[in-house]
């Protein structure tokens, strides 16, 4: 690396040097690419001084070639050149003292990075890359370098094996000062204009490095000329700078070091390239220019652009505003030459006229006719926008001074669709076929506007043409293209063109005619032949010589032989021989171009092309092993033991080697380890393959002999998933799964087809169960039913009897738990309706056999006495269809629950929403009989309806009349007088009677109301008794007490007959039961057959029809009800002989069971 020092010092000079800041790119005024504000050809114009602002910024790509300063270095490396881009913008504007004069300088600062990929430098191979970041100050009044610093960071990265090491080469600080300040450029500018300086520069160095010397601090006195040698096309892409000037700089002794085209269109260079004395190439193109904001200007207009000295002139500051003129404007006017700094201000037209004297000091350029070009700036301080233009002083001036200016002719050669324009370092020549475009410079270097003339051109053939020049203003000038294309039968020689402007002398003001011819001269000759001989085919590393003997000028003169000759990276090199012969070898095979480019004294070239074929130089490569024979599946050796490619281009890998059957170590390596896996010959084979693609092969052959079958293994598989055994090595599986089990083991490759696989699944449970396939691989499919651990087993057997041991595989089979699957709650049922229910169960399928279903229909009680209260099995199905006759007692939910032969169980909470339901209420009474005050109704509530288990509790509560509030609670409905599900009672008082009937389960109940229609009686005791209450309890007490006197006298063993009863009625059974009309509480039978006329009386006044909200009691099913009762059924006919002692009171003849079956429906 220490190499890599002169490398260093070298990038940092010319990366600090003022030819690496020449360019520039900007920000905001965006040109379109076809602009030219200044001029065209066959146009008038100046190009004057152009002013920038900040913000103004322009990009390069940039390229050091430095092929030369490596040639003559010493240092061993493949770089050629750096790439990589420059940005420079305009940082800021403002007053310095420069020279002791105080001077408008702008700030520019500009970025580039610049790198080379992939070099070796000293047999490192790595990456070359520039940092720089340069300030530098220009005058504003002729963009001259005051100074400028430049911060340079040089890193070497490069690869050791598979690490990239970053080597900081140097951070070095360059700060140069030019005085007087270093003009590159001479505004106006015209083709032909000269100049130079003699300037004191020194270069101050700072930094640190370990590999680069630190330069000590330098001054020396230097000097340097420039010259506008063309305007034209730069031979760049930038289309609005299609007319640049060609600027040329020369050092002290007059050679070219570089150049740059000044685009006016740009404010600044679209190309540059300059050489540094070192040997640095620095090349420059722009790739973007972006302008800052100018809304706001600031125009300079002078009186006399070209003033005697010590002229007083007027100089006018125009201020506008997005083209409007600003009035009130603070300007400052500064002529430096002169040192006038003064302040004005805008008038009301937005402009201030200023009055100054042209001085008579010089620039410090020296060159032309004039004592110098100094710049007039107009600026607004406080907002740093500048005006500026370029004043001329000549001493000897005057009014119209037209010049026909040969120095500024440019020509333009086309040959072969190329443009090229012709300068001073081209050398002014063309050769037959040519088209020559002559641009000829008419100049007006008077003081006043010259008016409008002619230019007579006489052409090289002897045409001449006369063009018109217009009027021009002091320093303007106008151009005439001229197009000559050269005859095939022009002789070699030179051939002139020459023009007059003005020839009749129609200006008469024009003081100088001494100027107003002019001529121009190229020489015209033939392009040089070149011939190249080579051979057309050659081997790697031979020496292949070509040359150019054969080549010749037609137009005499000596000639060049430059041979660029195609490297292994694609790239050229350029070669010039003195002897036009030159030798190359290349190091890899490939087809080359090699091209010899001739050129003559007039810089004519022609070129000869062919190809070279360069052979590849095959690899070497031989193998060995150390046995030479070996046992089937057991590994041997094989190894490379000489190996090699003479014309690699990677030493420490010549070749790559590929063996062509798999090895232990890989495939590419100096050894392959296999194993052999059938009987007999084994070959392995190995290729080796160069860097260009070369391929040779090499083989080895083994014996390899016969072994018996090994290493048995398995795999078990549940569906597309391998299992894998857990820590102990055991698979873990379930009961009733499918299970495949694979088995293999290894021999020879000539064996596997007739292995013999023996499989015991359940070798210690089920040891009768085997199973025997033939082949590489053997298959078994086995469920296990049983939870536990189970051994499945393996033998594998070859032809000859040799088997492997017995392979033992450890399952454990794990108990499913059964499964309930979802079920939906039942919907709510009334009590006595059917809850039917199908529990789906799912286990494995030897688990469905022996699982037991059960229901606890009581979770709260423990029936079984084992266990919790919700495991008992009080039906043991999984099919429940079952009611419950009372909602009160119904369980809110039962459990279901299976168990498999494991003891594991699944159980489901069932939820009941059993419901009461609300009796249906129904009642009757035996009032389709005439009732009258005082007799006895019967009242029954059969018909009513309710569950089975609420009937047999059913309270039936009687409210004999809703309109008495009986148990003074204030509400006449809600009585309970009598309770009974059939009843008996009297009224007192005839009318109607609602009665209201309530059956009652552990509900809210239900009612029905009758309405019973009450007979007055014929004899009202009521009233008697009111009337004759006292006489009559008299009466009646002396009545009862010798009724009891008597009956003590009579005995007790005698009855009164059935007649004798006092106020008792005799009535017929057989007729109340035989005959449905029958009346037993009539005051005649009925099978009297003429009722007394007090019975028709009494009829007279009961209502025919008795209302009740329940069906009448009809007597319908009575003598079935009989029959019930008694177990005889009822006669057809009554018989009318049967004695009256027969008939009995309803008391007497009926008991309590008897009247309930009697109105039973």
């Amino acid at each position: 690396m220490r190499d890599a020092r002169a490398i260093a010092i070298g990038l940092a000079i010319l990366l600090s040097s003022q030819y690496c800041v020449l360019l520039i790119d900007s920000d905001g005024e965006a040109l379109k690419e076809d602009e030219d504000p200044y001029f065209t050809s066959k146009n008038t114009g100046i190009v004057d001084l152009p002013t920038w602002r900040i913000n103004d910024r322009w990009t390069y790509n940039g390229e050091l070639d430095v092929r030369d300063f490596i040639a003559t270095s010493g240092v061993s490396t493949t770089v050629d050149f750096l790439e990589g881009s420059l940005v420079r913008n305009i940082d800021d504007i403002y007053v310095m003292t420069v020279d002791n004069r105080s001077t408008l300088v702008y700030e520019a600062r500009s970025e580039g990075t610049y790198e080379a990929e992939d070099i070796d430098l000293d047999g490192n191979n790595g990456d070359l890359v520039v940092e720089i970041d340069t300030m530098e100050i220009t005058r504003a009044s002729d963009l001259a370098t005051i100074s400028q610093e430049a911060t340079i960071d040089i890193d070497f990265q490069y690869q050791i094996l598979w690490w990239t090491i970053n080597i900081d080469v140097a951070d070095l600080v360059i700060s140069q000062t030019f005085s007087p300040p270093t003009e590159g450029y001479d505004f106006p500018l015209n083709v032909g204009d000269e100049w130079h300086t003699d300037y004191y520069q020194e270069t101050d160095y700072s930094g640190q490095s370990d590999y680069v010397d630190i330069p000590a601090d330098e001054s020396s006195h230097e000097s340097s000329s420039w010259e506008v040698v063309s305007r034209g096309a730069p031979g760049v892409s930038y289309a609005s700078c299609q007319q640049s000037y060609n600027i040329t700089n020369y050092d002290a002794n007059g050679d070219p070091v570089g150049y740059r085209w000044f685009c006016p269109s740009v404010r600044g260079d679209v190309y540059s390239s300059f050489t540094q004395s070192v040997g640095f190439l620095a090349n420059h193109e722009l790739v973007m220019y972006q302008a800052a904001p100018r809304a706001k200007q600031v125009s300079v207009e002078l009186e006399f652009a070209l003033s005697p000295l010590d002229m007083e002139q007027s100089v006018f500051a125009n201020v506008t505003q997005n083209n409007q003129d600003v009035s009130g404007q603070s300007v400052e006017f500064r002529y430096g030459i002169e040192e006038d700094v003064r302040a004005f201000t805008t008038g009301s037209d937005g402009s201030a006229e200023i009055t100054f004297n042209s001085g008579s000091e010089s620039d410090d350029s020296i060159g032309g006719p004039d004592t110098g070009s100094h710049g007039v700036i107009v600026w607004i301080p406080n907002q740093k926008i500048v005006g500026a233009s370029t004043i001329t002083i000549d001493p000897n001036t005057y009014p119209v001074d037209l010049i026909a200016r040969s120095e500024g002719v440019t020509v333009e050669r086309v040959r072969d669709n190329q443009t090229t324009t012709l300068d001073s370092v081209v050398g002014f020549n063309a050769i037959p076929g040519d088209m020559l475009t002559f641009s000829i410079p008419v100049q007006n270097r008077g003081i006043v506007s010259s008016p409008a003339t002619t230019l007579s051109v006489y052409a090289p053939d002897g045409t001449s043409e006369d063009a018109p020049v217009p009027s021009l203003s002091s320093l303007g000038q106008s151009r005439v293209e001229v197009d000559w294309i050269v005859p095939q039968s022009q002789a070699i020689g030179d051939v002139s063109l020459s023009f007059t402007v003005d020839p009749n002398e129609e200006v008469s003001n024009d003081g100088n005619r001494s100027n107003n011819q002019g001529s121009f001269s190229l020489f015209i000759g033939r392009a040089p032949i070149a011939g190249l001989s080579m051979l057309s085919e050659s081997l790697t590393l031979d020496q292949v010589s070509f040359n150019g003997l054969s080549s010749y000028d037609p137009d005499g003169g000596d000639l060049s032989c430059e041979f660029i000759v195609q490297t292994l990276e694609g790239a050229f090199v350029s070669v010039t021989e003195d002897d036009c012969i030159h030798e190359h070898t290349w190091d890899d095979d490939g087809v080359f171009i090699v091209r010899l480019v001739i050129t003559d004294d007039e810089s004519d070239q022609s070129s000869d092309e062919s190809v070279v074929t360069i052979l590849n130089r095959d690899p070497y490569v031989t193998v060995k092993s150390e046995y030479e024979w070996t046992p089937v599946l057991s590994p041997i050796e094989f190894n490379v033991e000489d190996v090699g490619d003479m014309d690699t281009q990677n030493p420490s890998a010549p070749v790559d080697i590929l063996w062509k059957q798999p090895c232990e170590e890989g495939q590419v390596g100096f050894y392959c380890t296999v194993t052999p896996t059938s009987e007999g010959e084994y070959t392995a084979e190995v290729e080796v393959m160069d860097d260009d693609g070369a391929i040779v092969s090499e083989t080895k052959t083994i014996e390899v002999r016969n072994i018996a079958p090994s290493n048995p293994r398995s795999e078990i598989w549940l569906g597309d998933n391998r299992m894998i055994p857990d820590s102990r090595g055991v698979f873990i599986v379930n009961e009733g799964d499918s299970l495949r089990f694979e088995g293999w083991a290894d021999d020879s490759e000539n064996d596997m087809d007739t292995l013999v696989h023996i499989w015991s699944p359940d070798a210690e449970n089920n040891p009768d169960i085997v199973m025997e396939t033939t082949g590489r691989k053997s298959t078994m499919e086995y469920t296990y039913h049983t939870s536990g651990m189970h051994l499945a087993t393996l033998q594998v057997v070859d032809d000859d009897g040799e088997s492997t041991e017995a392979l033992i595989v450890p399952i454990e089979v794990m108990n499913i738990e059964p499964y309930i699957s979802p079920i939906s709650p039942p919907l709510p049922a009334a009590e006595d309706s059917l809850v039917d229910m199908l529990i789906q169960v799912t286990d494995t399928s030897g688990d469905m056999l022996t699982l037991t279903r059960c229901f606890d229909l009581d979770p709260l009680s423990n029936s079984d006495g084992e266990g919790t209260s919700t495991d008992d099995c009080d039906i043991e199905t999984d099919h429940l269809s079952r009611s419950w006759p009372d909602a009160t007692t119904a369980p809110g939910m039962i459990i279901f629950h299976v168990t498999d032969d494991d003891g594991a169980t699944a159980s489901v909470e069932i939820p009941l929403d059993i419901r009461n339901v609300k009796p249906v209420p129904k009642a009757d009474s035996s009032a389709f009989l005439d009732v009258q005050e005082g007799d006895v109704l019967f009242f029954t509530a059969n018909g009513t309806t309710d569950s089975e288990h609420d009937m047999a509790n059913m309270l039936y509560n009687w409210d004999m009349d809703t309109t008495v509030d009986s148990d003074g609670d204030g509400d006449p409905e809600n009585d309970i007088d009598i309770q009974g599900q059939w009843i008996e009672g009297t009224f007192n008082g005839y009318g109607s009677r609602t009665v209201k009937m309530t059956a009652l389960d552990e509900g809210e109940g239900a009612s029905v109301t009758l309405t019973v229609v009450i007979l007055e009686a014929p004899f009202s005791l009521g009233e008697f008794v009111s009337d004759y209450g006292i006489i009559l309890a008299f009466v009646l007490i002396v009545v009862i007490g010798a009724a009891v006197v008597l009956q003590k006298r009579g005995g007790s063993g005698r009855r009164a007959g059935p007649d004798s009863a006092p106020g008792r009625k005799r009535i017929s059974m057989d007729d109340a039961f035989d005959n449905p009309q029958y009346d037993p509480f009539s005051k005649e039978e009925e099978g009297f057959d003429s009722p007394s006329q007090e019975d028709e009386e009494m009829s007279e006044g009961v209502d025919e029809s008795i209302e009740s909200e329940v069906d009448r009691f009809s007597g319908e099913g009575v003598a079935e009800a009989f029959e019930e009762l008694t177990g005889e059924a009822v006669e057809g006919e009554v018989d009318e002989a049967i004695p009256d002692d027969v008939a009995v009171s309803v008391e007497e003849a009926l008991d309590d069971e008897d009247i309930e079956a009697l109105f039973e429906d």
